[in-house]
């Protein structure tokens, strides 16, 4: 039988191209067990009738977000065979194909068996907002966006801190020193900063201008 997964979406707009719009609201079916497959469908927010996905078997934070051409489909829902049942955690990106040489950014959804890290990874991109702060939020950073100093704001702790960029990969990791660390030597983008405590694992978005 046809196992239906919780999935968390990630939109990357941030790389989009305003011509070719992510599609959204991804979602999985699972028969990985049965049948070695898995029902991916999305909703199409442009013109697209060719898509692109990329099966990424044991998603953690740091693991690569696809840059180059995926699986070309033409049909929505779609059918992903031959994935083999040696991985409890498997993420699935789409984006939309509109000509020859215009993609939109990968849209992504992941499986219940991926970490909270990678879940929260996904949860993290997937918001927009770069708010300073919250009162919900055990640590804040400021100023964002930012050009050198990135100050942390918080009632704990902090052990380390490690940055990634826009496409997972890990640029710097440094233990910090006066709630404050420099990113003047960054190329300008978004980054996602991953914060450790005596209390866990917080992950906060910000702007290098």
């Amino acid at each position: 039988m046809k196992k239906i997964l919780t999935f968390v979406i990630l939109l990357i707009n941030f790389v989009s191209n305003s011509q070719c719009p992510a599609p959204s609201n991804v979602s999985l079916v699972n028969n990985i067990l049965f049948s070695n497959s898995v029902e991916i469908s999305w909703s199409e927010n442009g013109t697209a009738t060719i898509w692109e996905i990329v099966v990424v078997p044991d998603f953690n934070v740091g693991s690569t977000i696809p840059t180059s051409a995926g699986i070309a489909v033409a049909s929505n829902p779609c059918t992903i065979t031959g994935i083999p049942p040696s991985f409890d955690c498997y993420a699935f990106f789409v984006r939309s194909v509109c000509s020859s040489t215009g993609v939109s950014s990968w849209t992504g959804a992941s499986t219940l068996g991926c970490s909270i890290q990678a879940y929260n990874w996904f949860l993290t991109l997937s918001n927009d907002s770069f708010e300073p702060n919250s009162d919900k939020n055990e640590f804040y950073i400021y100023p964002n966006p930012t050009k050198n100093i990135v100050h942390f704001k918080n009632i704990s702790e902090i052990e380390e801190i490690k940055i990634f960029d826009y496409l997972g990969k890990e640029v710097l990791k440094q233990t910090i020193i006066n709630n404050e660390i420099n990113v003047e030597n960054l190329s300008k983008g978004i980054y996602i900063v991953e914060i450790h405590s005596g209390n866990g694992t917080v992950y906060k978005k910000f702007i290098k201008e």
